[in-house]
């Protein structure tokens, strides 16, 4: 079958556009808008208010009752854009810095071919996410109800990749991000000035006593083939250099690629501070927040497939390090079959990073990207294939 024509100058143009105005999590409107407006063009039917700001929409052919689910993130980052580019972000102090706007776009391009010109037996379920740069997004359009109210069989995650060269898809099974977690502890001392510290209970030696044993769940706990990450980033306490403070307070991270250690480190770390206190007399306080677990992609084959259709063959890797990065994705996986891929963004060495304030998308991938989405329909939902998923 002829590939489809992407219309590439109308879709760049879409993109740029959508690039002027980045809002931040859950407050995607005139984002959302402006999608809407383009599914409305399309002839698309959608459900608006997902979370808020988000949007699922649907293409029905055929009479197959199989389902897939496309998704596109939709939110910017709190940035201020440091490109003298002539679509530069238009809301001062916020810019599409992680691609955002190209995931939407190459999703918007792929729809309008699915719509207009590709036969598939099925339903495809795109779905505009808000809220993925750290406020769970995912998590609370599945709590309103979507895999409920739209009975979706896998789920695709497609992300832009700057530090991977342009075009080269990277697919693999299992955990392509870590989990994410943040924590905090209060330590509770007793104030004294400096010439008495027998009479006061010094909460920054005890922190420090608490911060070494932490780090020492690396070494101790987990076995050394156990990816992961345990970050002390922030300690906090005291005014002068003559008075013993009465509280410290540390913060940190932990990133994992499995819940078993994720569940590991979280009991550590909610038990070492408590029994370190105590042996000194004091009291420790301990938040722990499970923030996006680990990505782990549970079936590849179709995303394979789709990719080899779409690129030459020495453009897709399937051995590649996972990244220590967290990814909203992660709770659609935990409660459908599906895949996160990675599509290389990178064109020369001044390519600028995910989050920089410099980044740009870079443009020639909207037509690889929609179509891989479009391959990966109609491996999904074959025309003349009958068939139950695997």
């Amino acid at each position: 079958m002829k590939e489809p024509k992407i219309d590439t100058i109308y879709f760049r143009e879409l993109r740029h556009r959508l690039h002027t105005i980045p809002e931040l999590a859950f407050e995607e409107k005139k984002t959302c808008d402006l999608i809407a407006k383009e599914l409305d063009l399309y002839g698309i039917p959608c459900e608006r208010g997902w979370a808020k700001t988000g949007i699922v929409a649907w293409i029905k052919k055929g009479d197959s009752k199989r389902s897939v689910a496309l998704r596109a993130d939709m939110d910017a980052l709190p940035i201020t854009e440091e490109n003298g580019l002539s679509y530069r972000s238009i809301h001062p102090g916020k810019m599409h810095a992680c691609g955002h706007d190209g995931h939407m776009t190459m999703l918007l391009a792929a729809a309008k071919s699915l719509k207009e010109e590709i036969d598939f037996d099925g339903t495809v379920y795109l779905i505009f996410q808000p809220a993925e740069e750290g406020e769970g997004g995912a998590k609370v359009m599945i709590e309103e109800g979507l895999f409920t109210k739209y009975p979706i069989d896998r789920i695709y995650g497609l992300h832009n990749r700057p530090s991977e060269p342009s075009g080269t898809f990277l697919i693999k099974k299992g955990a392509v991000m870590s989990s994410v977690d943040t924590w905090q502890i209060e330590i509770e001392g007793k104030s004294a000035h400096s010439s008495q510290p027998h009479i006061g209970l010094n909460p920054i030696v005890i922190a420090s006593h608490i911060v070494l044993a932490i780090k020492g769940i690396s070494s101790l706990d987990i076995a050394p083939d156990q990816s992961h990450v345990i970050t002390v980033a922030k300690i906090e306490s005291g005014t002068a250099f003559n008075i013993i403070p009465d509280r410290c307070i540390i913060e940190g991270s932990v990133r994992a690629y499995s819940e078993a250690v994720q569940n590991l480190i979280e009991s550590r770390i909610r038990t070492i501070p408590e029994g370190i206190a105590k042996s000194f007399g004091a009291r420790a306080h301990v938040t722990y927040t499970r923030m996006y677990p680990p990505t782990i992609n549970s079936y590849i084959d179709t995303a394979l497939a789709a990719a080899q259709k779409t690129v030459s063959p020495e453009r897709i890797v399937t051995e590649f390090p996972s990244s220590f990065g967290s990814e909203d994705f992660s709770f659609f996986l935990q409660k459908k079959e599906g895949c996160y891929i990675w599509l290389g963004a990178k064109e020369d060495a001044d390519t600028a990073p995910l989050h920089s304030s410099r980044y740009d998308f870079n443009d020639n991938l909207i037509e690889t990207g929609a179509h891989f989405w479009i391959n990966l329909v109609q491996e999904e939902l074959p025309k003349t294939i009958s068939k139950e998923l695997s």
